[in-house]
């Protein structure tokens, strides 16, 4: 019955409708268990996606990202999956990210891991387990093994940045060694190591061994953990210029390095001085407190 109003929608020229009468369907089917029926709608309203140059719009997205959600967590299927490569196909066609917008595979592998105890629901702060401390590494393994997106290094930047932009150093080394022994171990090809010698380091100290990776998003993600251990500005603004390119594939990553330049380096914008407060806190604040004694007479003292 979808299908067939739908078709009549557009052959009356109504893809707005017609779009709208498949989500709702869809939905709709999902809320009474019709799993593959719902997807095969779902699926449909990307295809108008598709043929009718639907713009990707807050709009559109959450049709889509509303669809992700109501699909049930507790069982795999292939149907959901199948929705999110088509959702991403269509995402990097028609948005600014060429991997896809990360918010279609992100629902998607969050059910994953709620699903298998590496994400929890209402998790009282500070509580986390260790899966869950590795589970932006684990992610970011889990997303290109499934061939959702290409490029292995694309979502552990992503992890690794944001939790590097937070100050949490910690975790973010915990997520880039889960996923390096991951890729190590998986597809030993594509990871190696090199020397690397921060400038922070004394004369004569030898240099240290870094993974580095066939994605260069992942090798950034690698030195730059490096640098920040060993503070070492001068590295950190070759490495972001050499890098550069490399992060042009979603501005998002831009901001970030952005951030961590300001939280780590103190590399953010200058602020301007504000004339007005700094003379209003000249005239509230009281008078400076008189010398000590025996500041006074060591001062005295020195003159003679």
């Amino acid at each position: 019955m979808y299908h067939s109003v739908c078709q009549r929608f557009v052959k009356q020229k109504k893809p707005n409708d017609a779009i709208a009468l498949l989500h709702s369907g869809s939905l709709n089917l999902l809320k009474y268990g019709q799993i593959g029926s719902a997807a095969d709608l779902a699926g449909r309203m990307l295809d108008l996606y598709e043929s009718e140059g639907v713009e990707l719009s807050d709009a559109s997205k959450a049709r889509v990202v509303e669809i992700f959600q109501a699909f049930p967590v507790q069982e795999e299927n292939t149907y959901l999956t199948d929705f999110v490569r088509a959702a991403i196909k269509w995402t990097s066609k028609h948005g600014n990210c060429p991997t896809g917008d990360p918010t279609a595979a992100a629902h998607r592998w969050i059910q994953v891991f709620q699903r298998e105890g590496i994400l929890r629901r209402r998790k009282p702060p500070g509580v986390r387990n260790k899966r869950q401390r590795k589970g932006p590494g684990a992610f970011s393994v889990r997303v290109v093994a499934a061939g959702l997106l290409h490029g292995q290094g694309y979502f552990i930047a992503r992890s690794a940045l944001s939790l590097l932009a937070q100050k949490k150093l910690h975790k973010a080394h915990i997520a880039f060694e889960t996923y390096a022994k991951s890729v190590q171990s998986q597809t030993p090809s594509e990871a190696t190591t090199a020397p690397f010698r921060p400038t922070t380091d004394p004369a004569g100290s030898p240099a240290q061994q870094v993974p580095v990776f066939s994605h260069r998003l992942a090798t950034f993600v690698s030195l730059l953990l490096f640098v920040i251990q060993r503070d070492s500005l001068d590295q950190f603004t070759i490495l972001r210029a050499e890098y550069r390119t490399a992060l042009d594939i979603d501005e998002y990553l831009h901001a970030l390095v952005d951030k961590i330049a300001a939280v780590w380096f103190n590399l953010g914008p200058k602020q301007q001085p504000n004339i007005i407060e700094d003379l209003m806190k000249s005239l509230f604040a009281g008078p400076p407190p008189p010398p000590a004694a025996g500041r006074s007479r060591q001062a005295v003292t020195g003159l003679d």
